[in-house]
């Protein structure tokens, strides 16, 4: 059988919106099927989203199907696996893609399972050429490796949301053209049945995951200093990590260092407390969407490679940014 060389993606939504994530997955989906000589399909499961026609068509997707049913409305392993594997064995696509979301990562493997297609985890590029070629991180950021799938089915590959953008919207105006599908899931027997999701404490999860970060670094000083950074991070629900000098004063724990001994972090927001900038801190945050710095040098390397910075003694500042934000909360409550 002939295979048309057409990608798919794979979208979510939150709060009744498509996310941010998946919109810039349907920009990357055009990209590689311009490259590929196919068209781009959309696939969304769960309740109506509305303008959602007008959305993935606007940024090149010919085509959306809708599989919509209450038992949707929340992610089920089980049912969304079914469902999407029904559609791809009818379909074959060249290439299916999703955001390497908490869902996109649980479904995707399940579904390649089935389908018995290869597929490559959290990627950062794909390339077309005679071969597919998806790259994807090692050993915690410090390299990347380049896969090469030969296979002639479909191929499946989730993509690290950080390195997704949207495209401007240059395209006029399209609406896709949709088709709706009602599955029969009265019958289903689940045996995982998700009830919610619960938030990451920010204290304990990975620095890796976070998506807002304060960094220290030995300009924080003491121990005694590092409270008023945890009650800053506290107050924003940020995660904290630092330089080598942090760890090796015994302030943080290893699995805390971020930089080319310790981690690559890619949070939208990074704000840096007494860190000088050292190109071994720097390279482990160069993936962060927005980085600010907090330093009493004004000659510090690290304002090279911010979008804000602060110059100012940080055991000043922070007390009066937590002070803020307390007194805007208060306001909040009043209203």
């Amino acid at each position: 059988m002939t295979m048309h060389r057409d990608v798919w993606v794979l979208l979510e939504a939150e709060d009744k919106k498509i996310k941010s994530s998946s919109v810039a997955l349907i920009d990357e989906g055009r990209r590689l099927a311009v490259q590929l000589g196919g068209g781009l399909t959309a696939v969304f499961l769960g309740q109506t989203v509305e303008g959602m026609d007008h959305l993935v068509g606007t940024h090149g997707a010919s085509n959306l199907y809708f599989i919509h049913d209450e038992t949707l409305h929340q992610y089920a392993p089980e049912l969304y696996e079914r469902l999407l594997t029904q559609l791809l064995l009818g379909k074959k696509p060249y290439l299916v893609m999703a955001a390497a979301t908490s869902l996109g990562s649980d479904l995707m493997p399940r579904v390649a399972a089935k389908l018995k297609a290869p597929l490559v985890s959290n990627c950062v590029e794909i390339r077309v050429g005679e071969d597919m070629k998806f790259i994807k991180p090692v050993q915690n950021g410090r390299l990347h490796a380049t896969v090469v799938c030969k296979a002639p089915g479909t191929k499946m590959a989730t993509v690290d949301p950080d390195v997704l953008t949207i495209a401007k919207e240059e395209n006029q105006p399209k609406i896709a053209e949709v088709t709706e599908m009602r599955p029969d899931t009265e019958g289903d027997r689940l045996s995982i049945r998700v009830t919610g999701f619960l938030k990451a404490d920010h204290r304990t999860i990975d620095i890796s995951e976070a998506e807002i970060i304060v960094a220290i670094g030995r300009g924080v000083g003491s121990e005694e200093n590092f409270k008023i950074i945890q009650e800053f991070a506290d107050r924003i629900g940020a995660a904290i990590g630092g330089t080598r000098p942090a760890v090796d004063a015994g302030i943080l724990p290893f699995e805390r260092q971020i930089g080319q001994t310790g981690k690559a972090v890619s949070p939208k927001l990074i704000i840096m407390c007494g860190i000088s900038g050292a190109m071994e801190f720097t390279k482990g945050i160069e993936n962060a969407r927005t980085k600010v710095a907090i330093n009493m040098d004004r000659q510090s390397r690290v304002f090279k490679s911010v979008d804000l910075g602060i110059v100012d003694d940080l055991n000043r500042v922070i007390p009066q940014i937590i002070e803020h934000i307390d007194a805007m909360a208060d306001e909040e409550k009043g209203q």
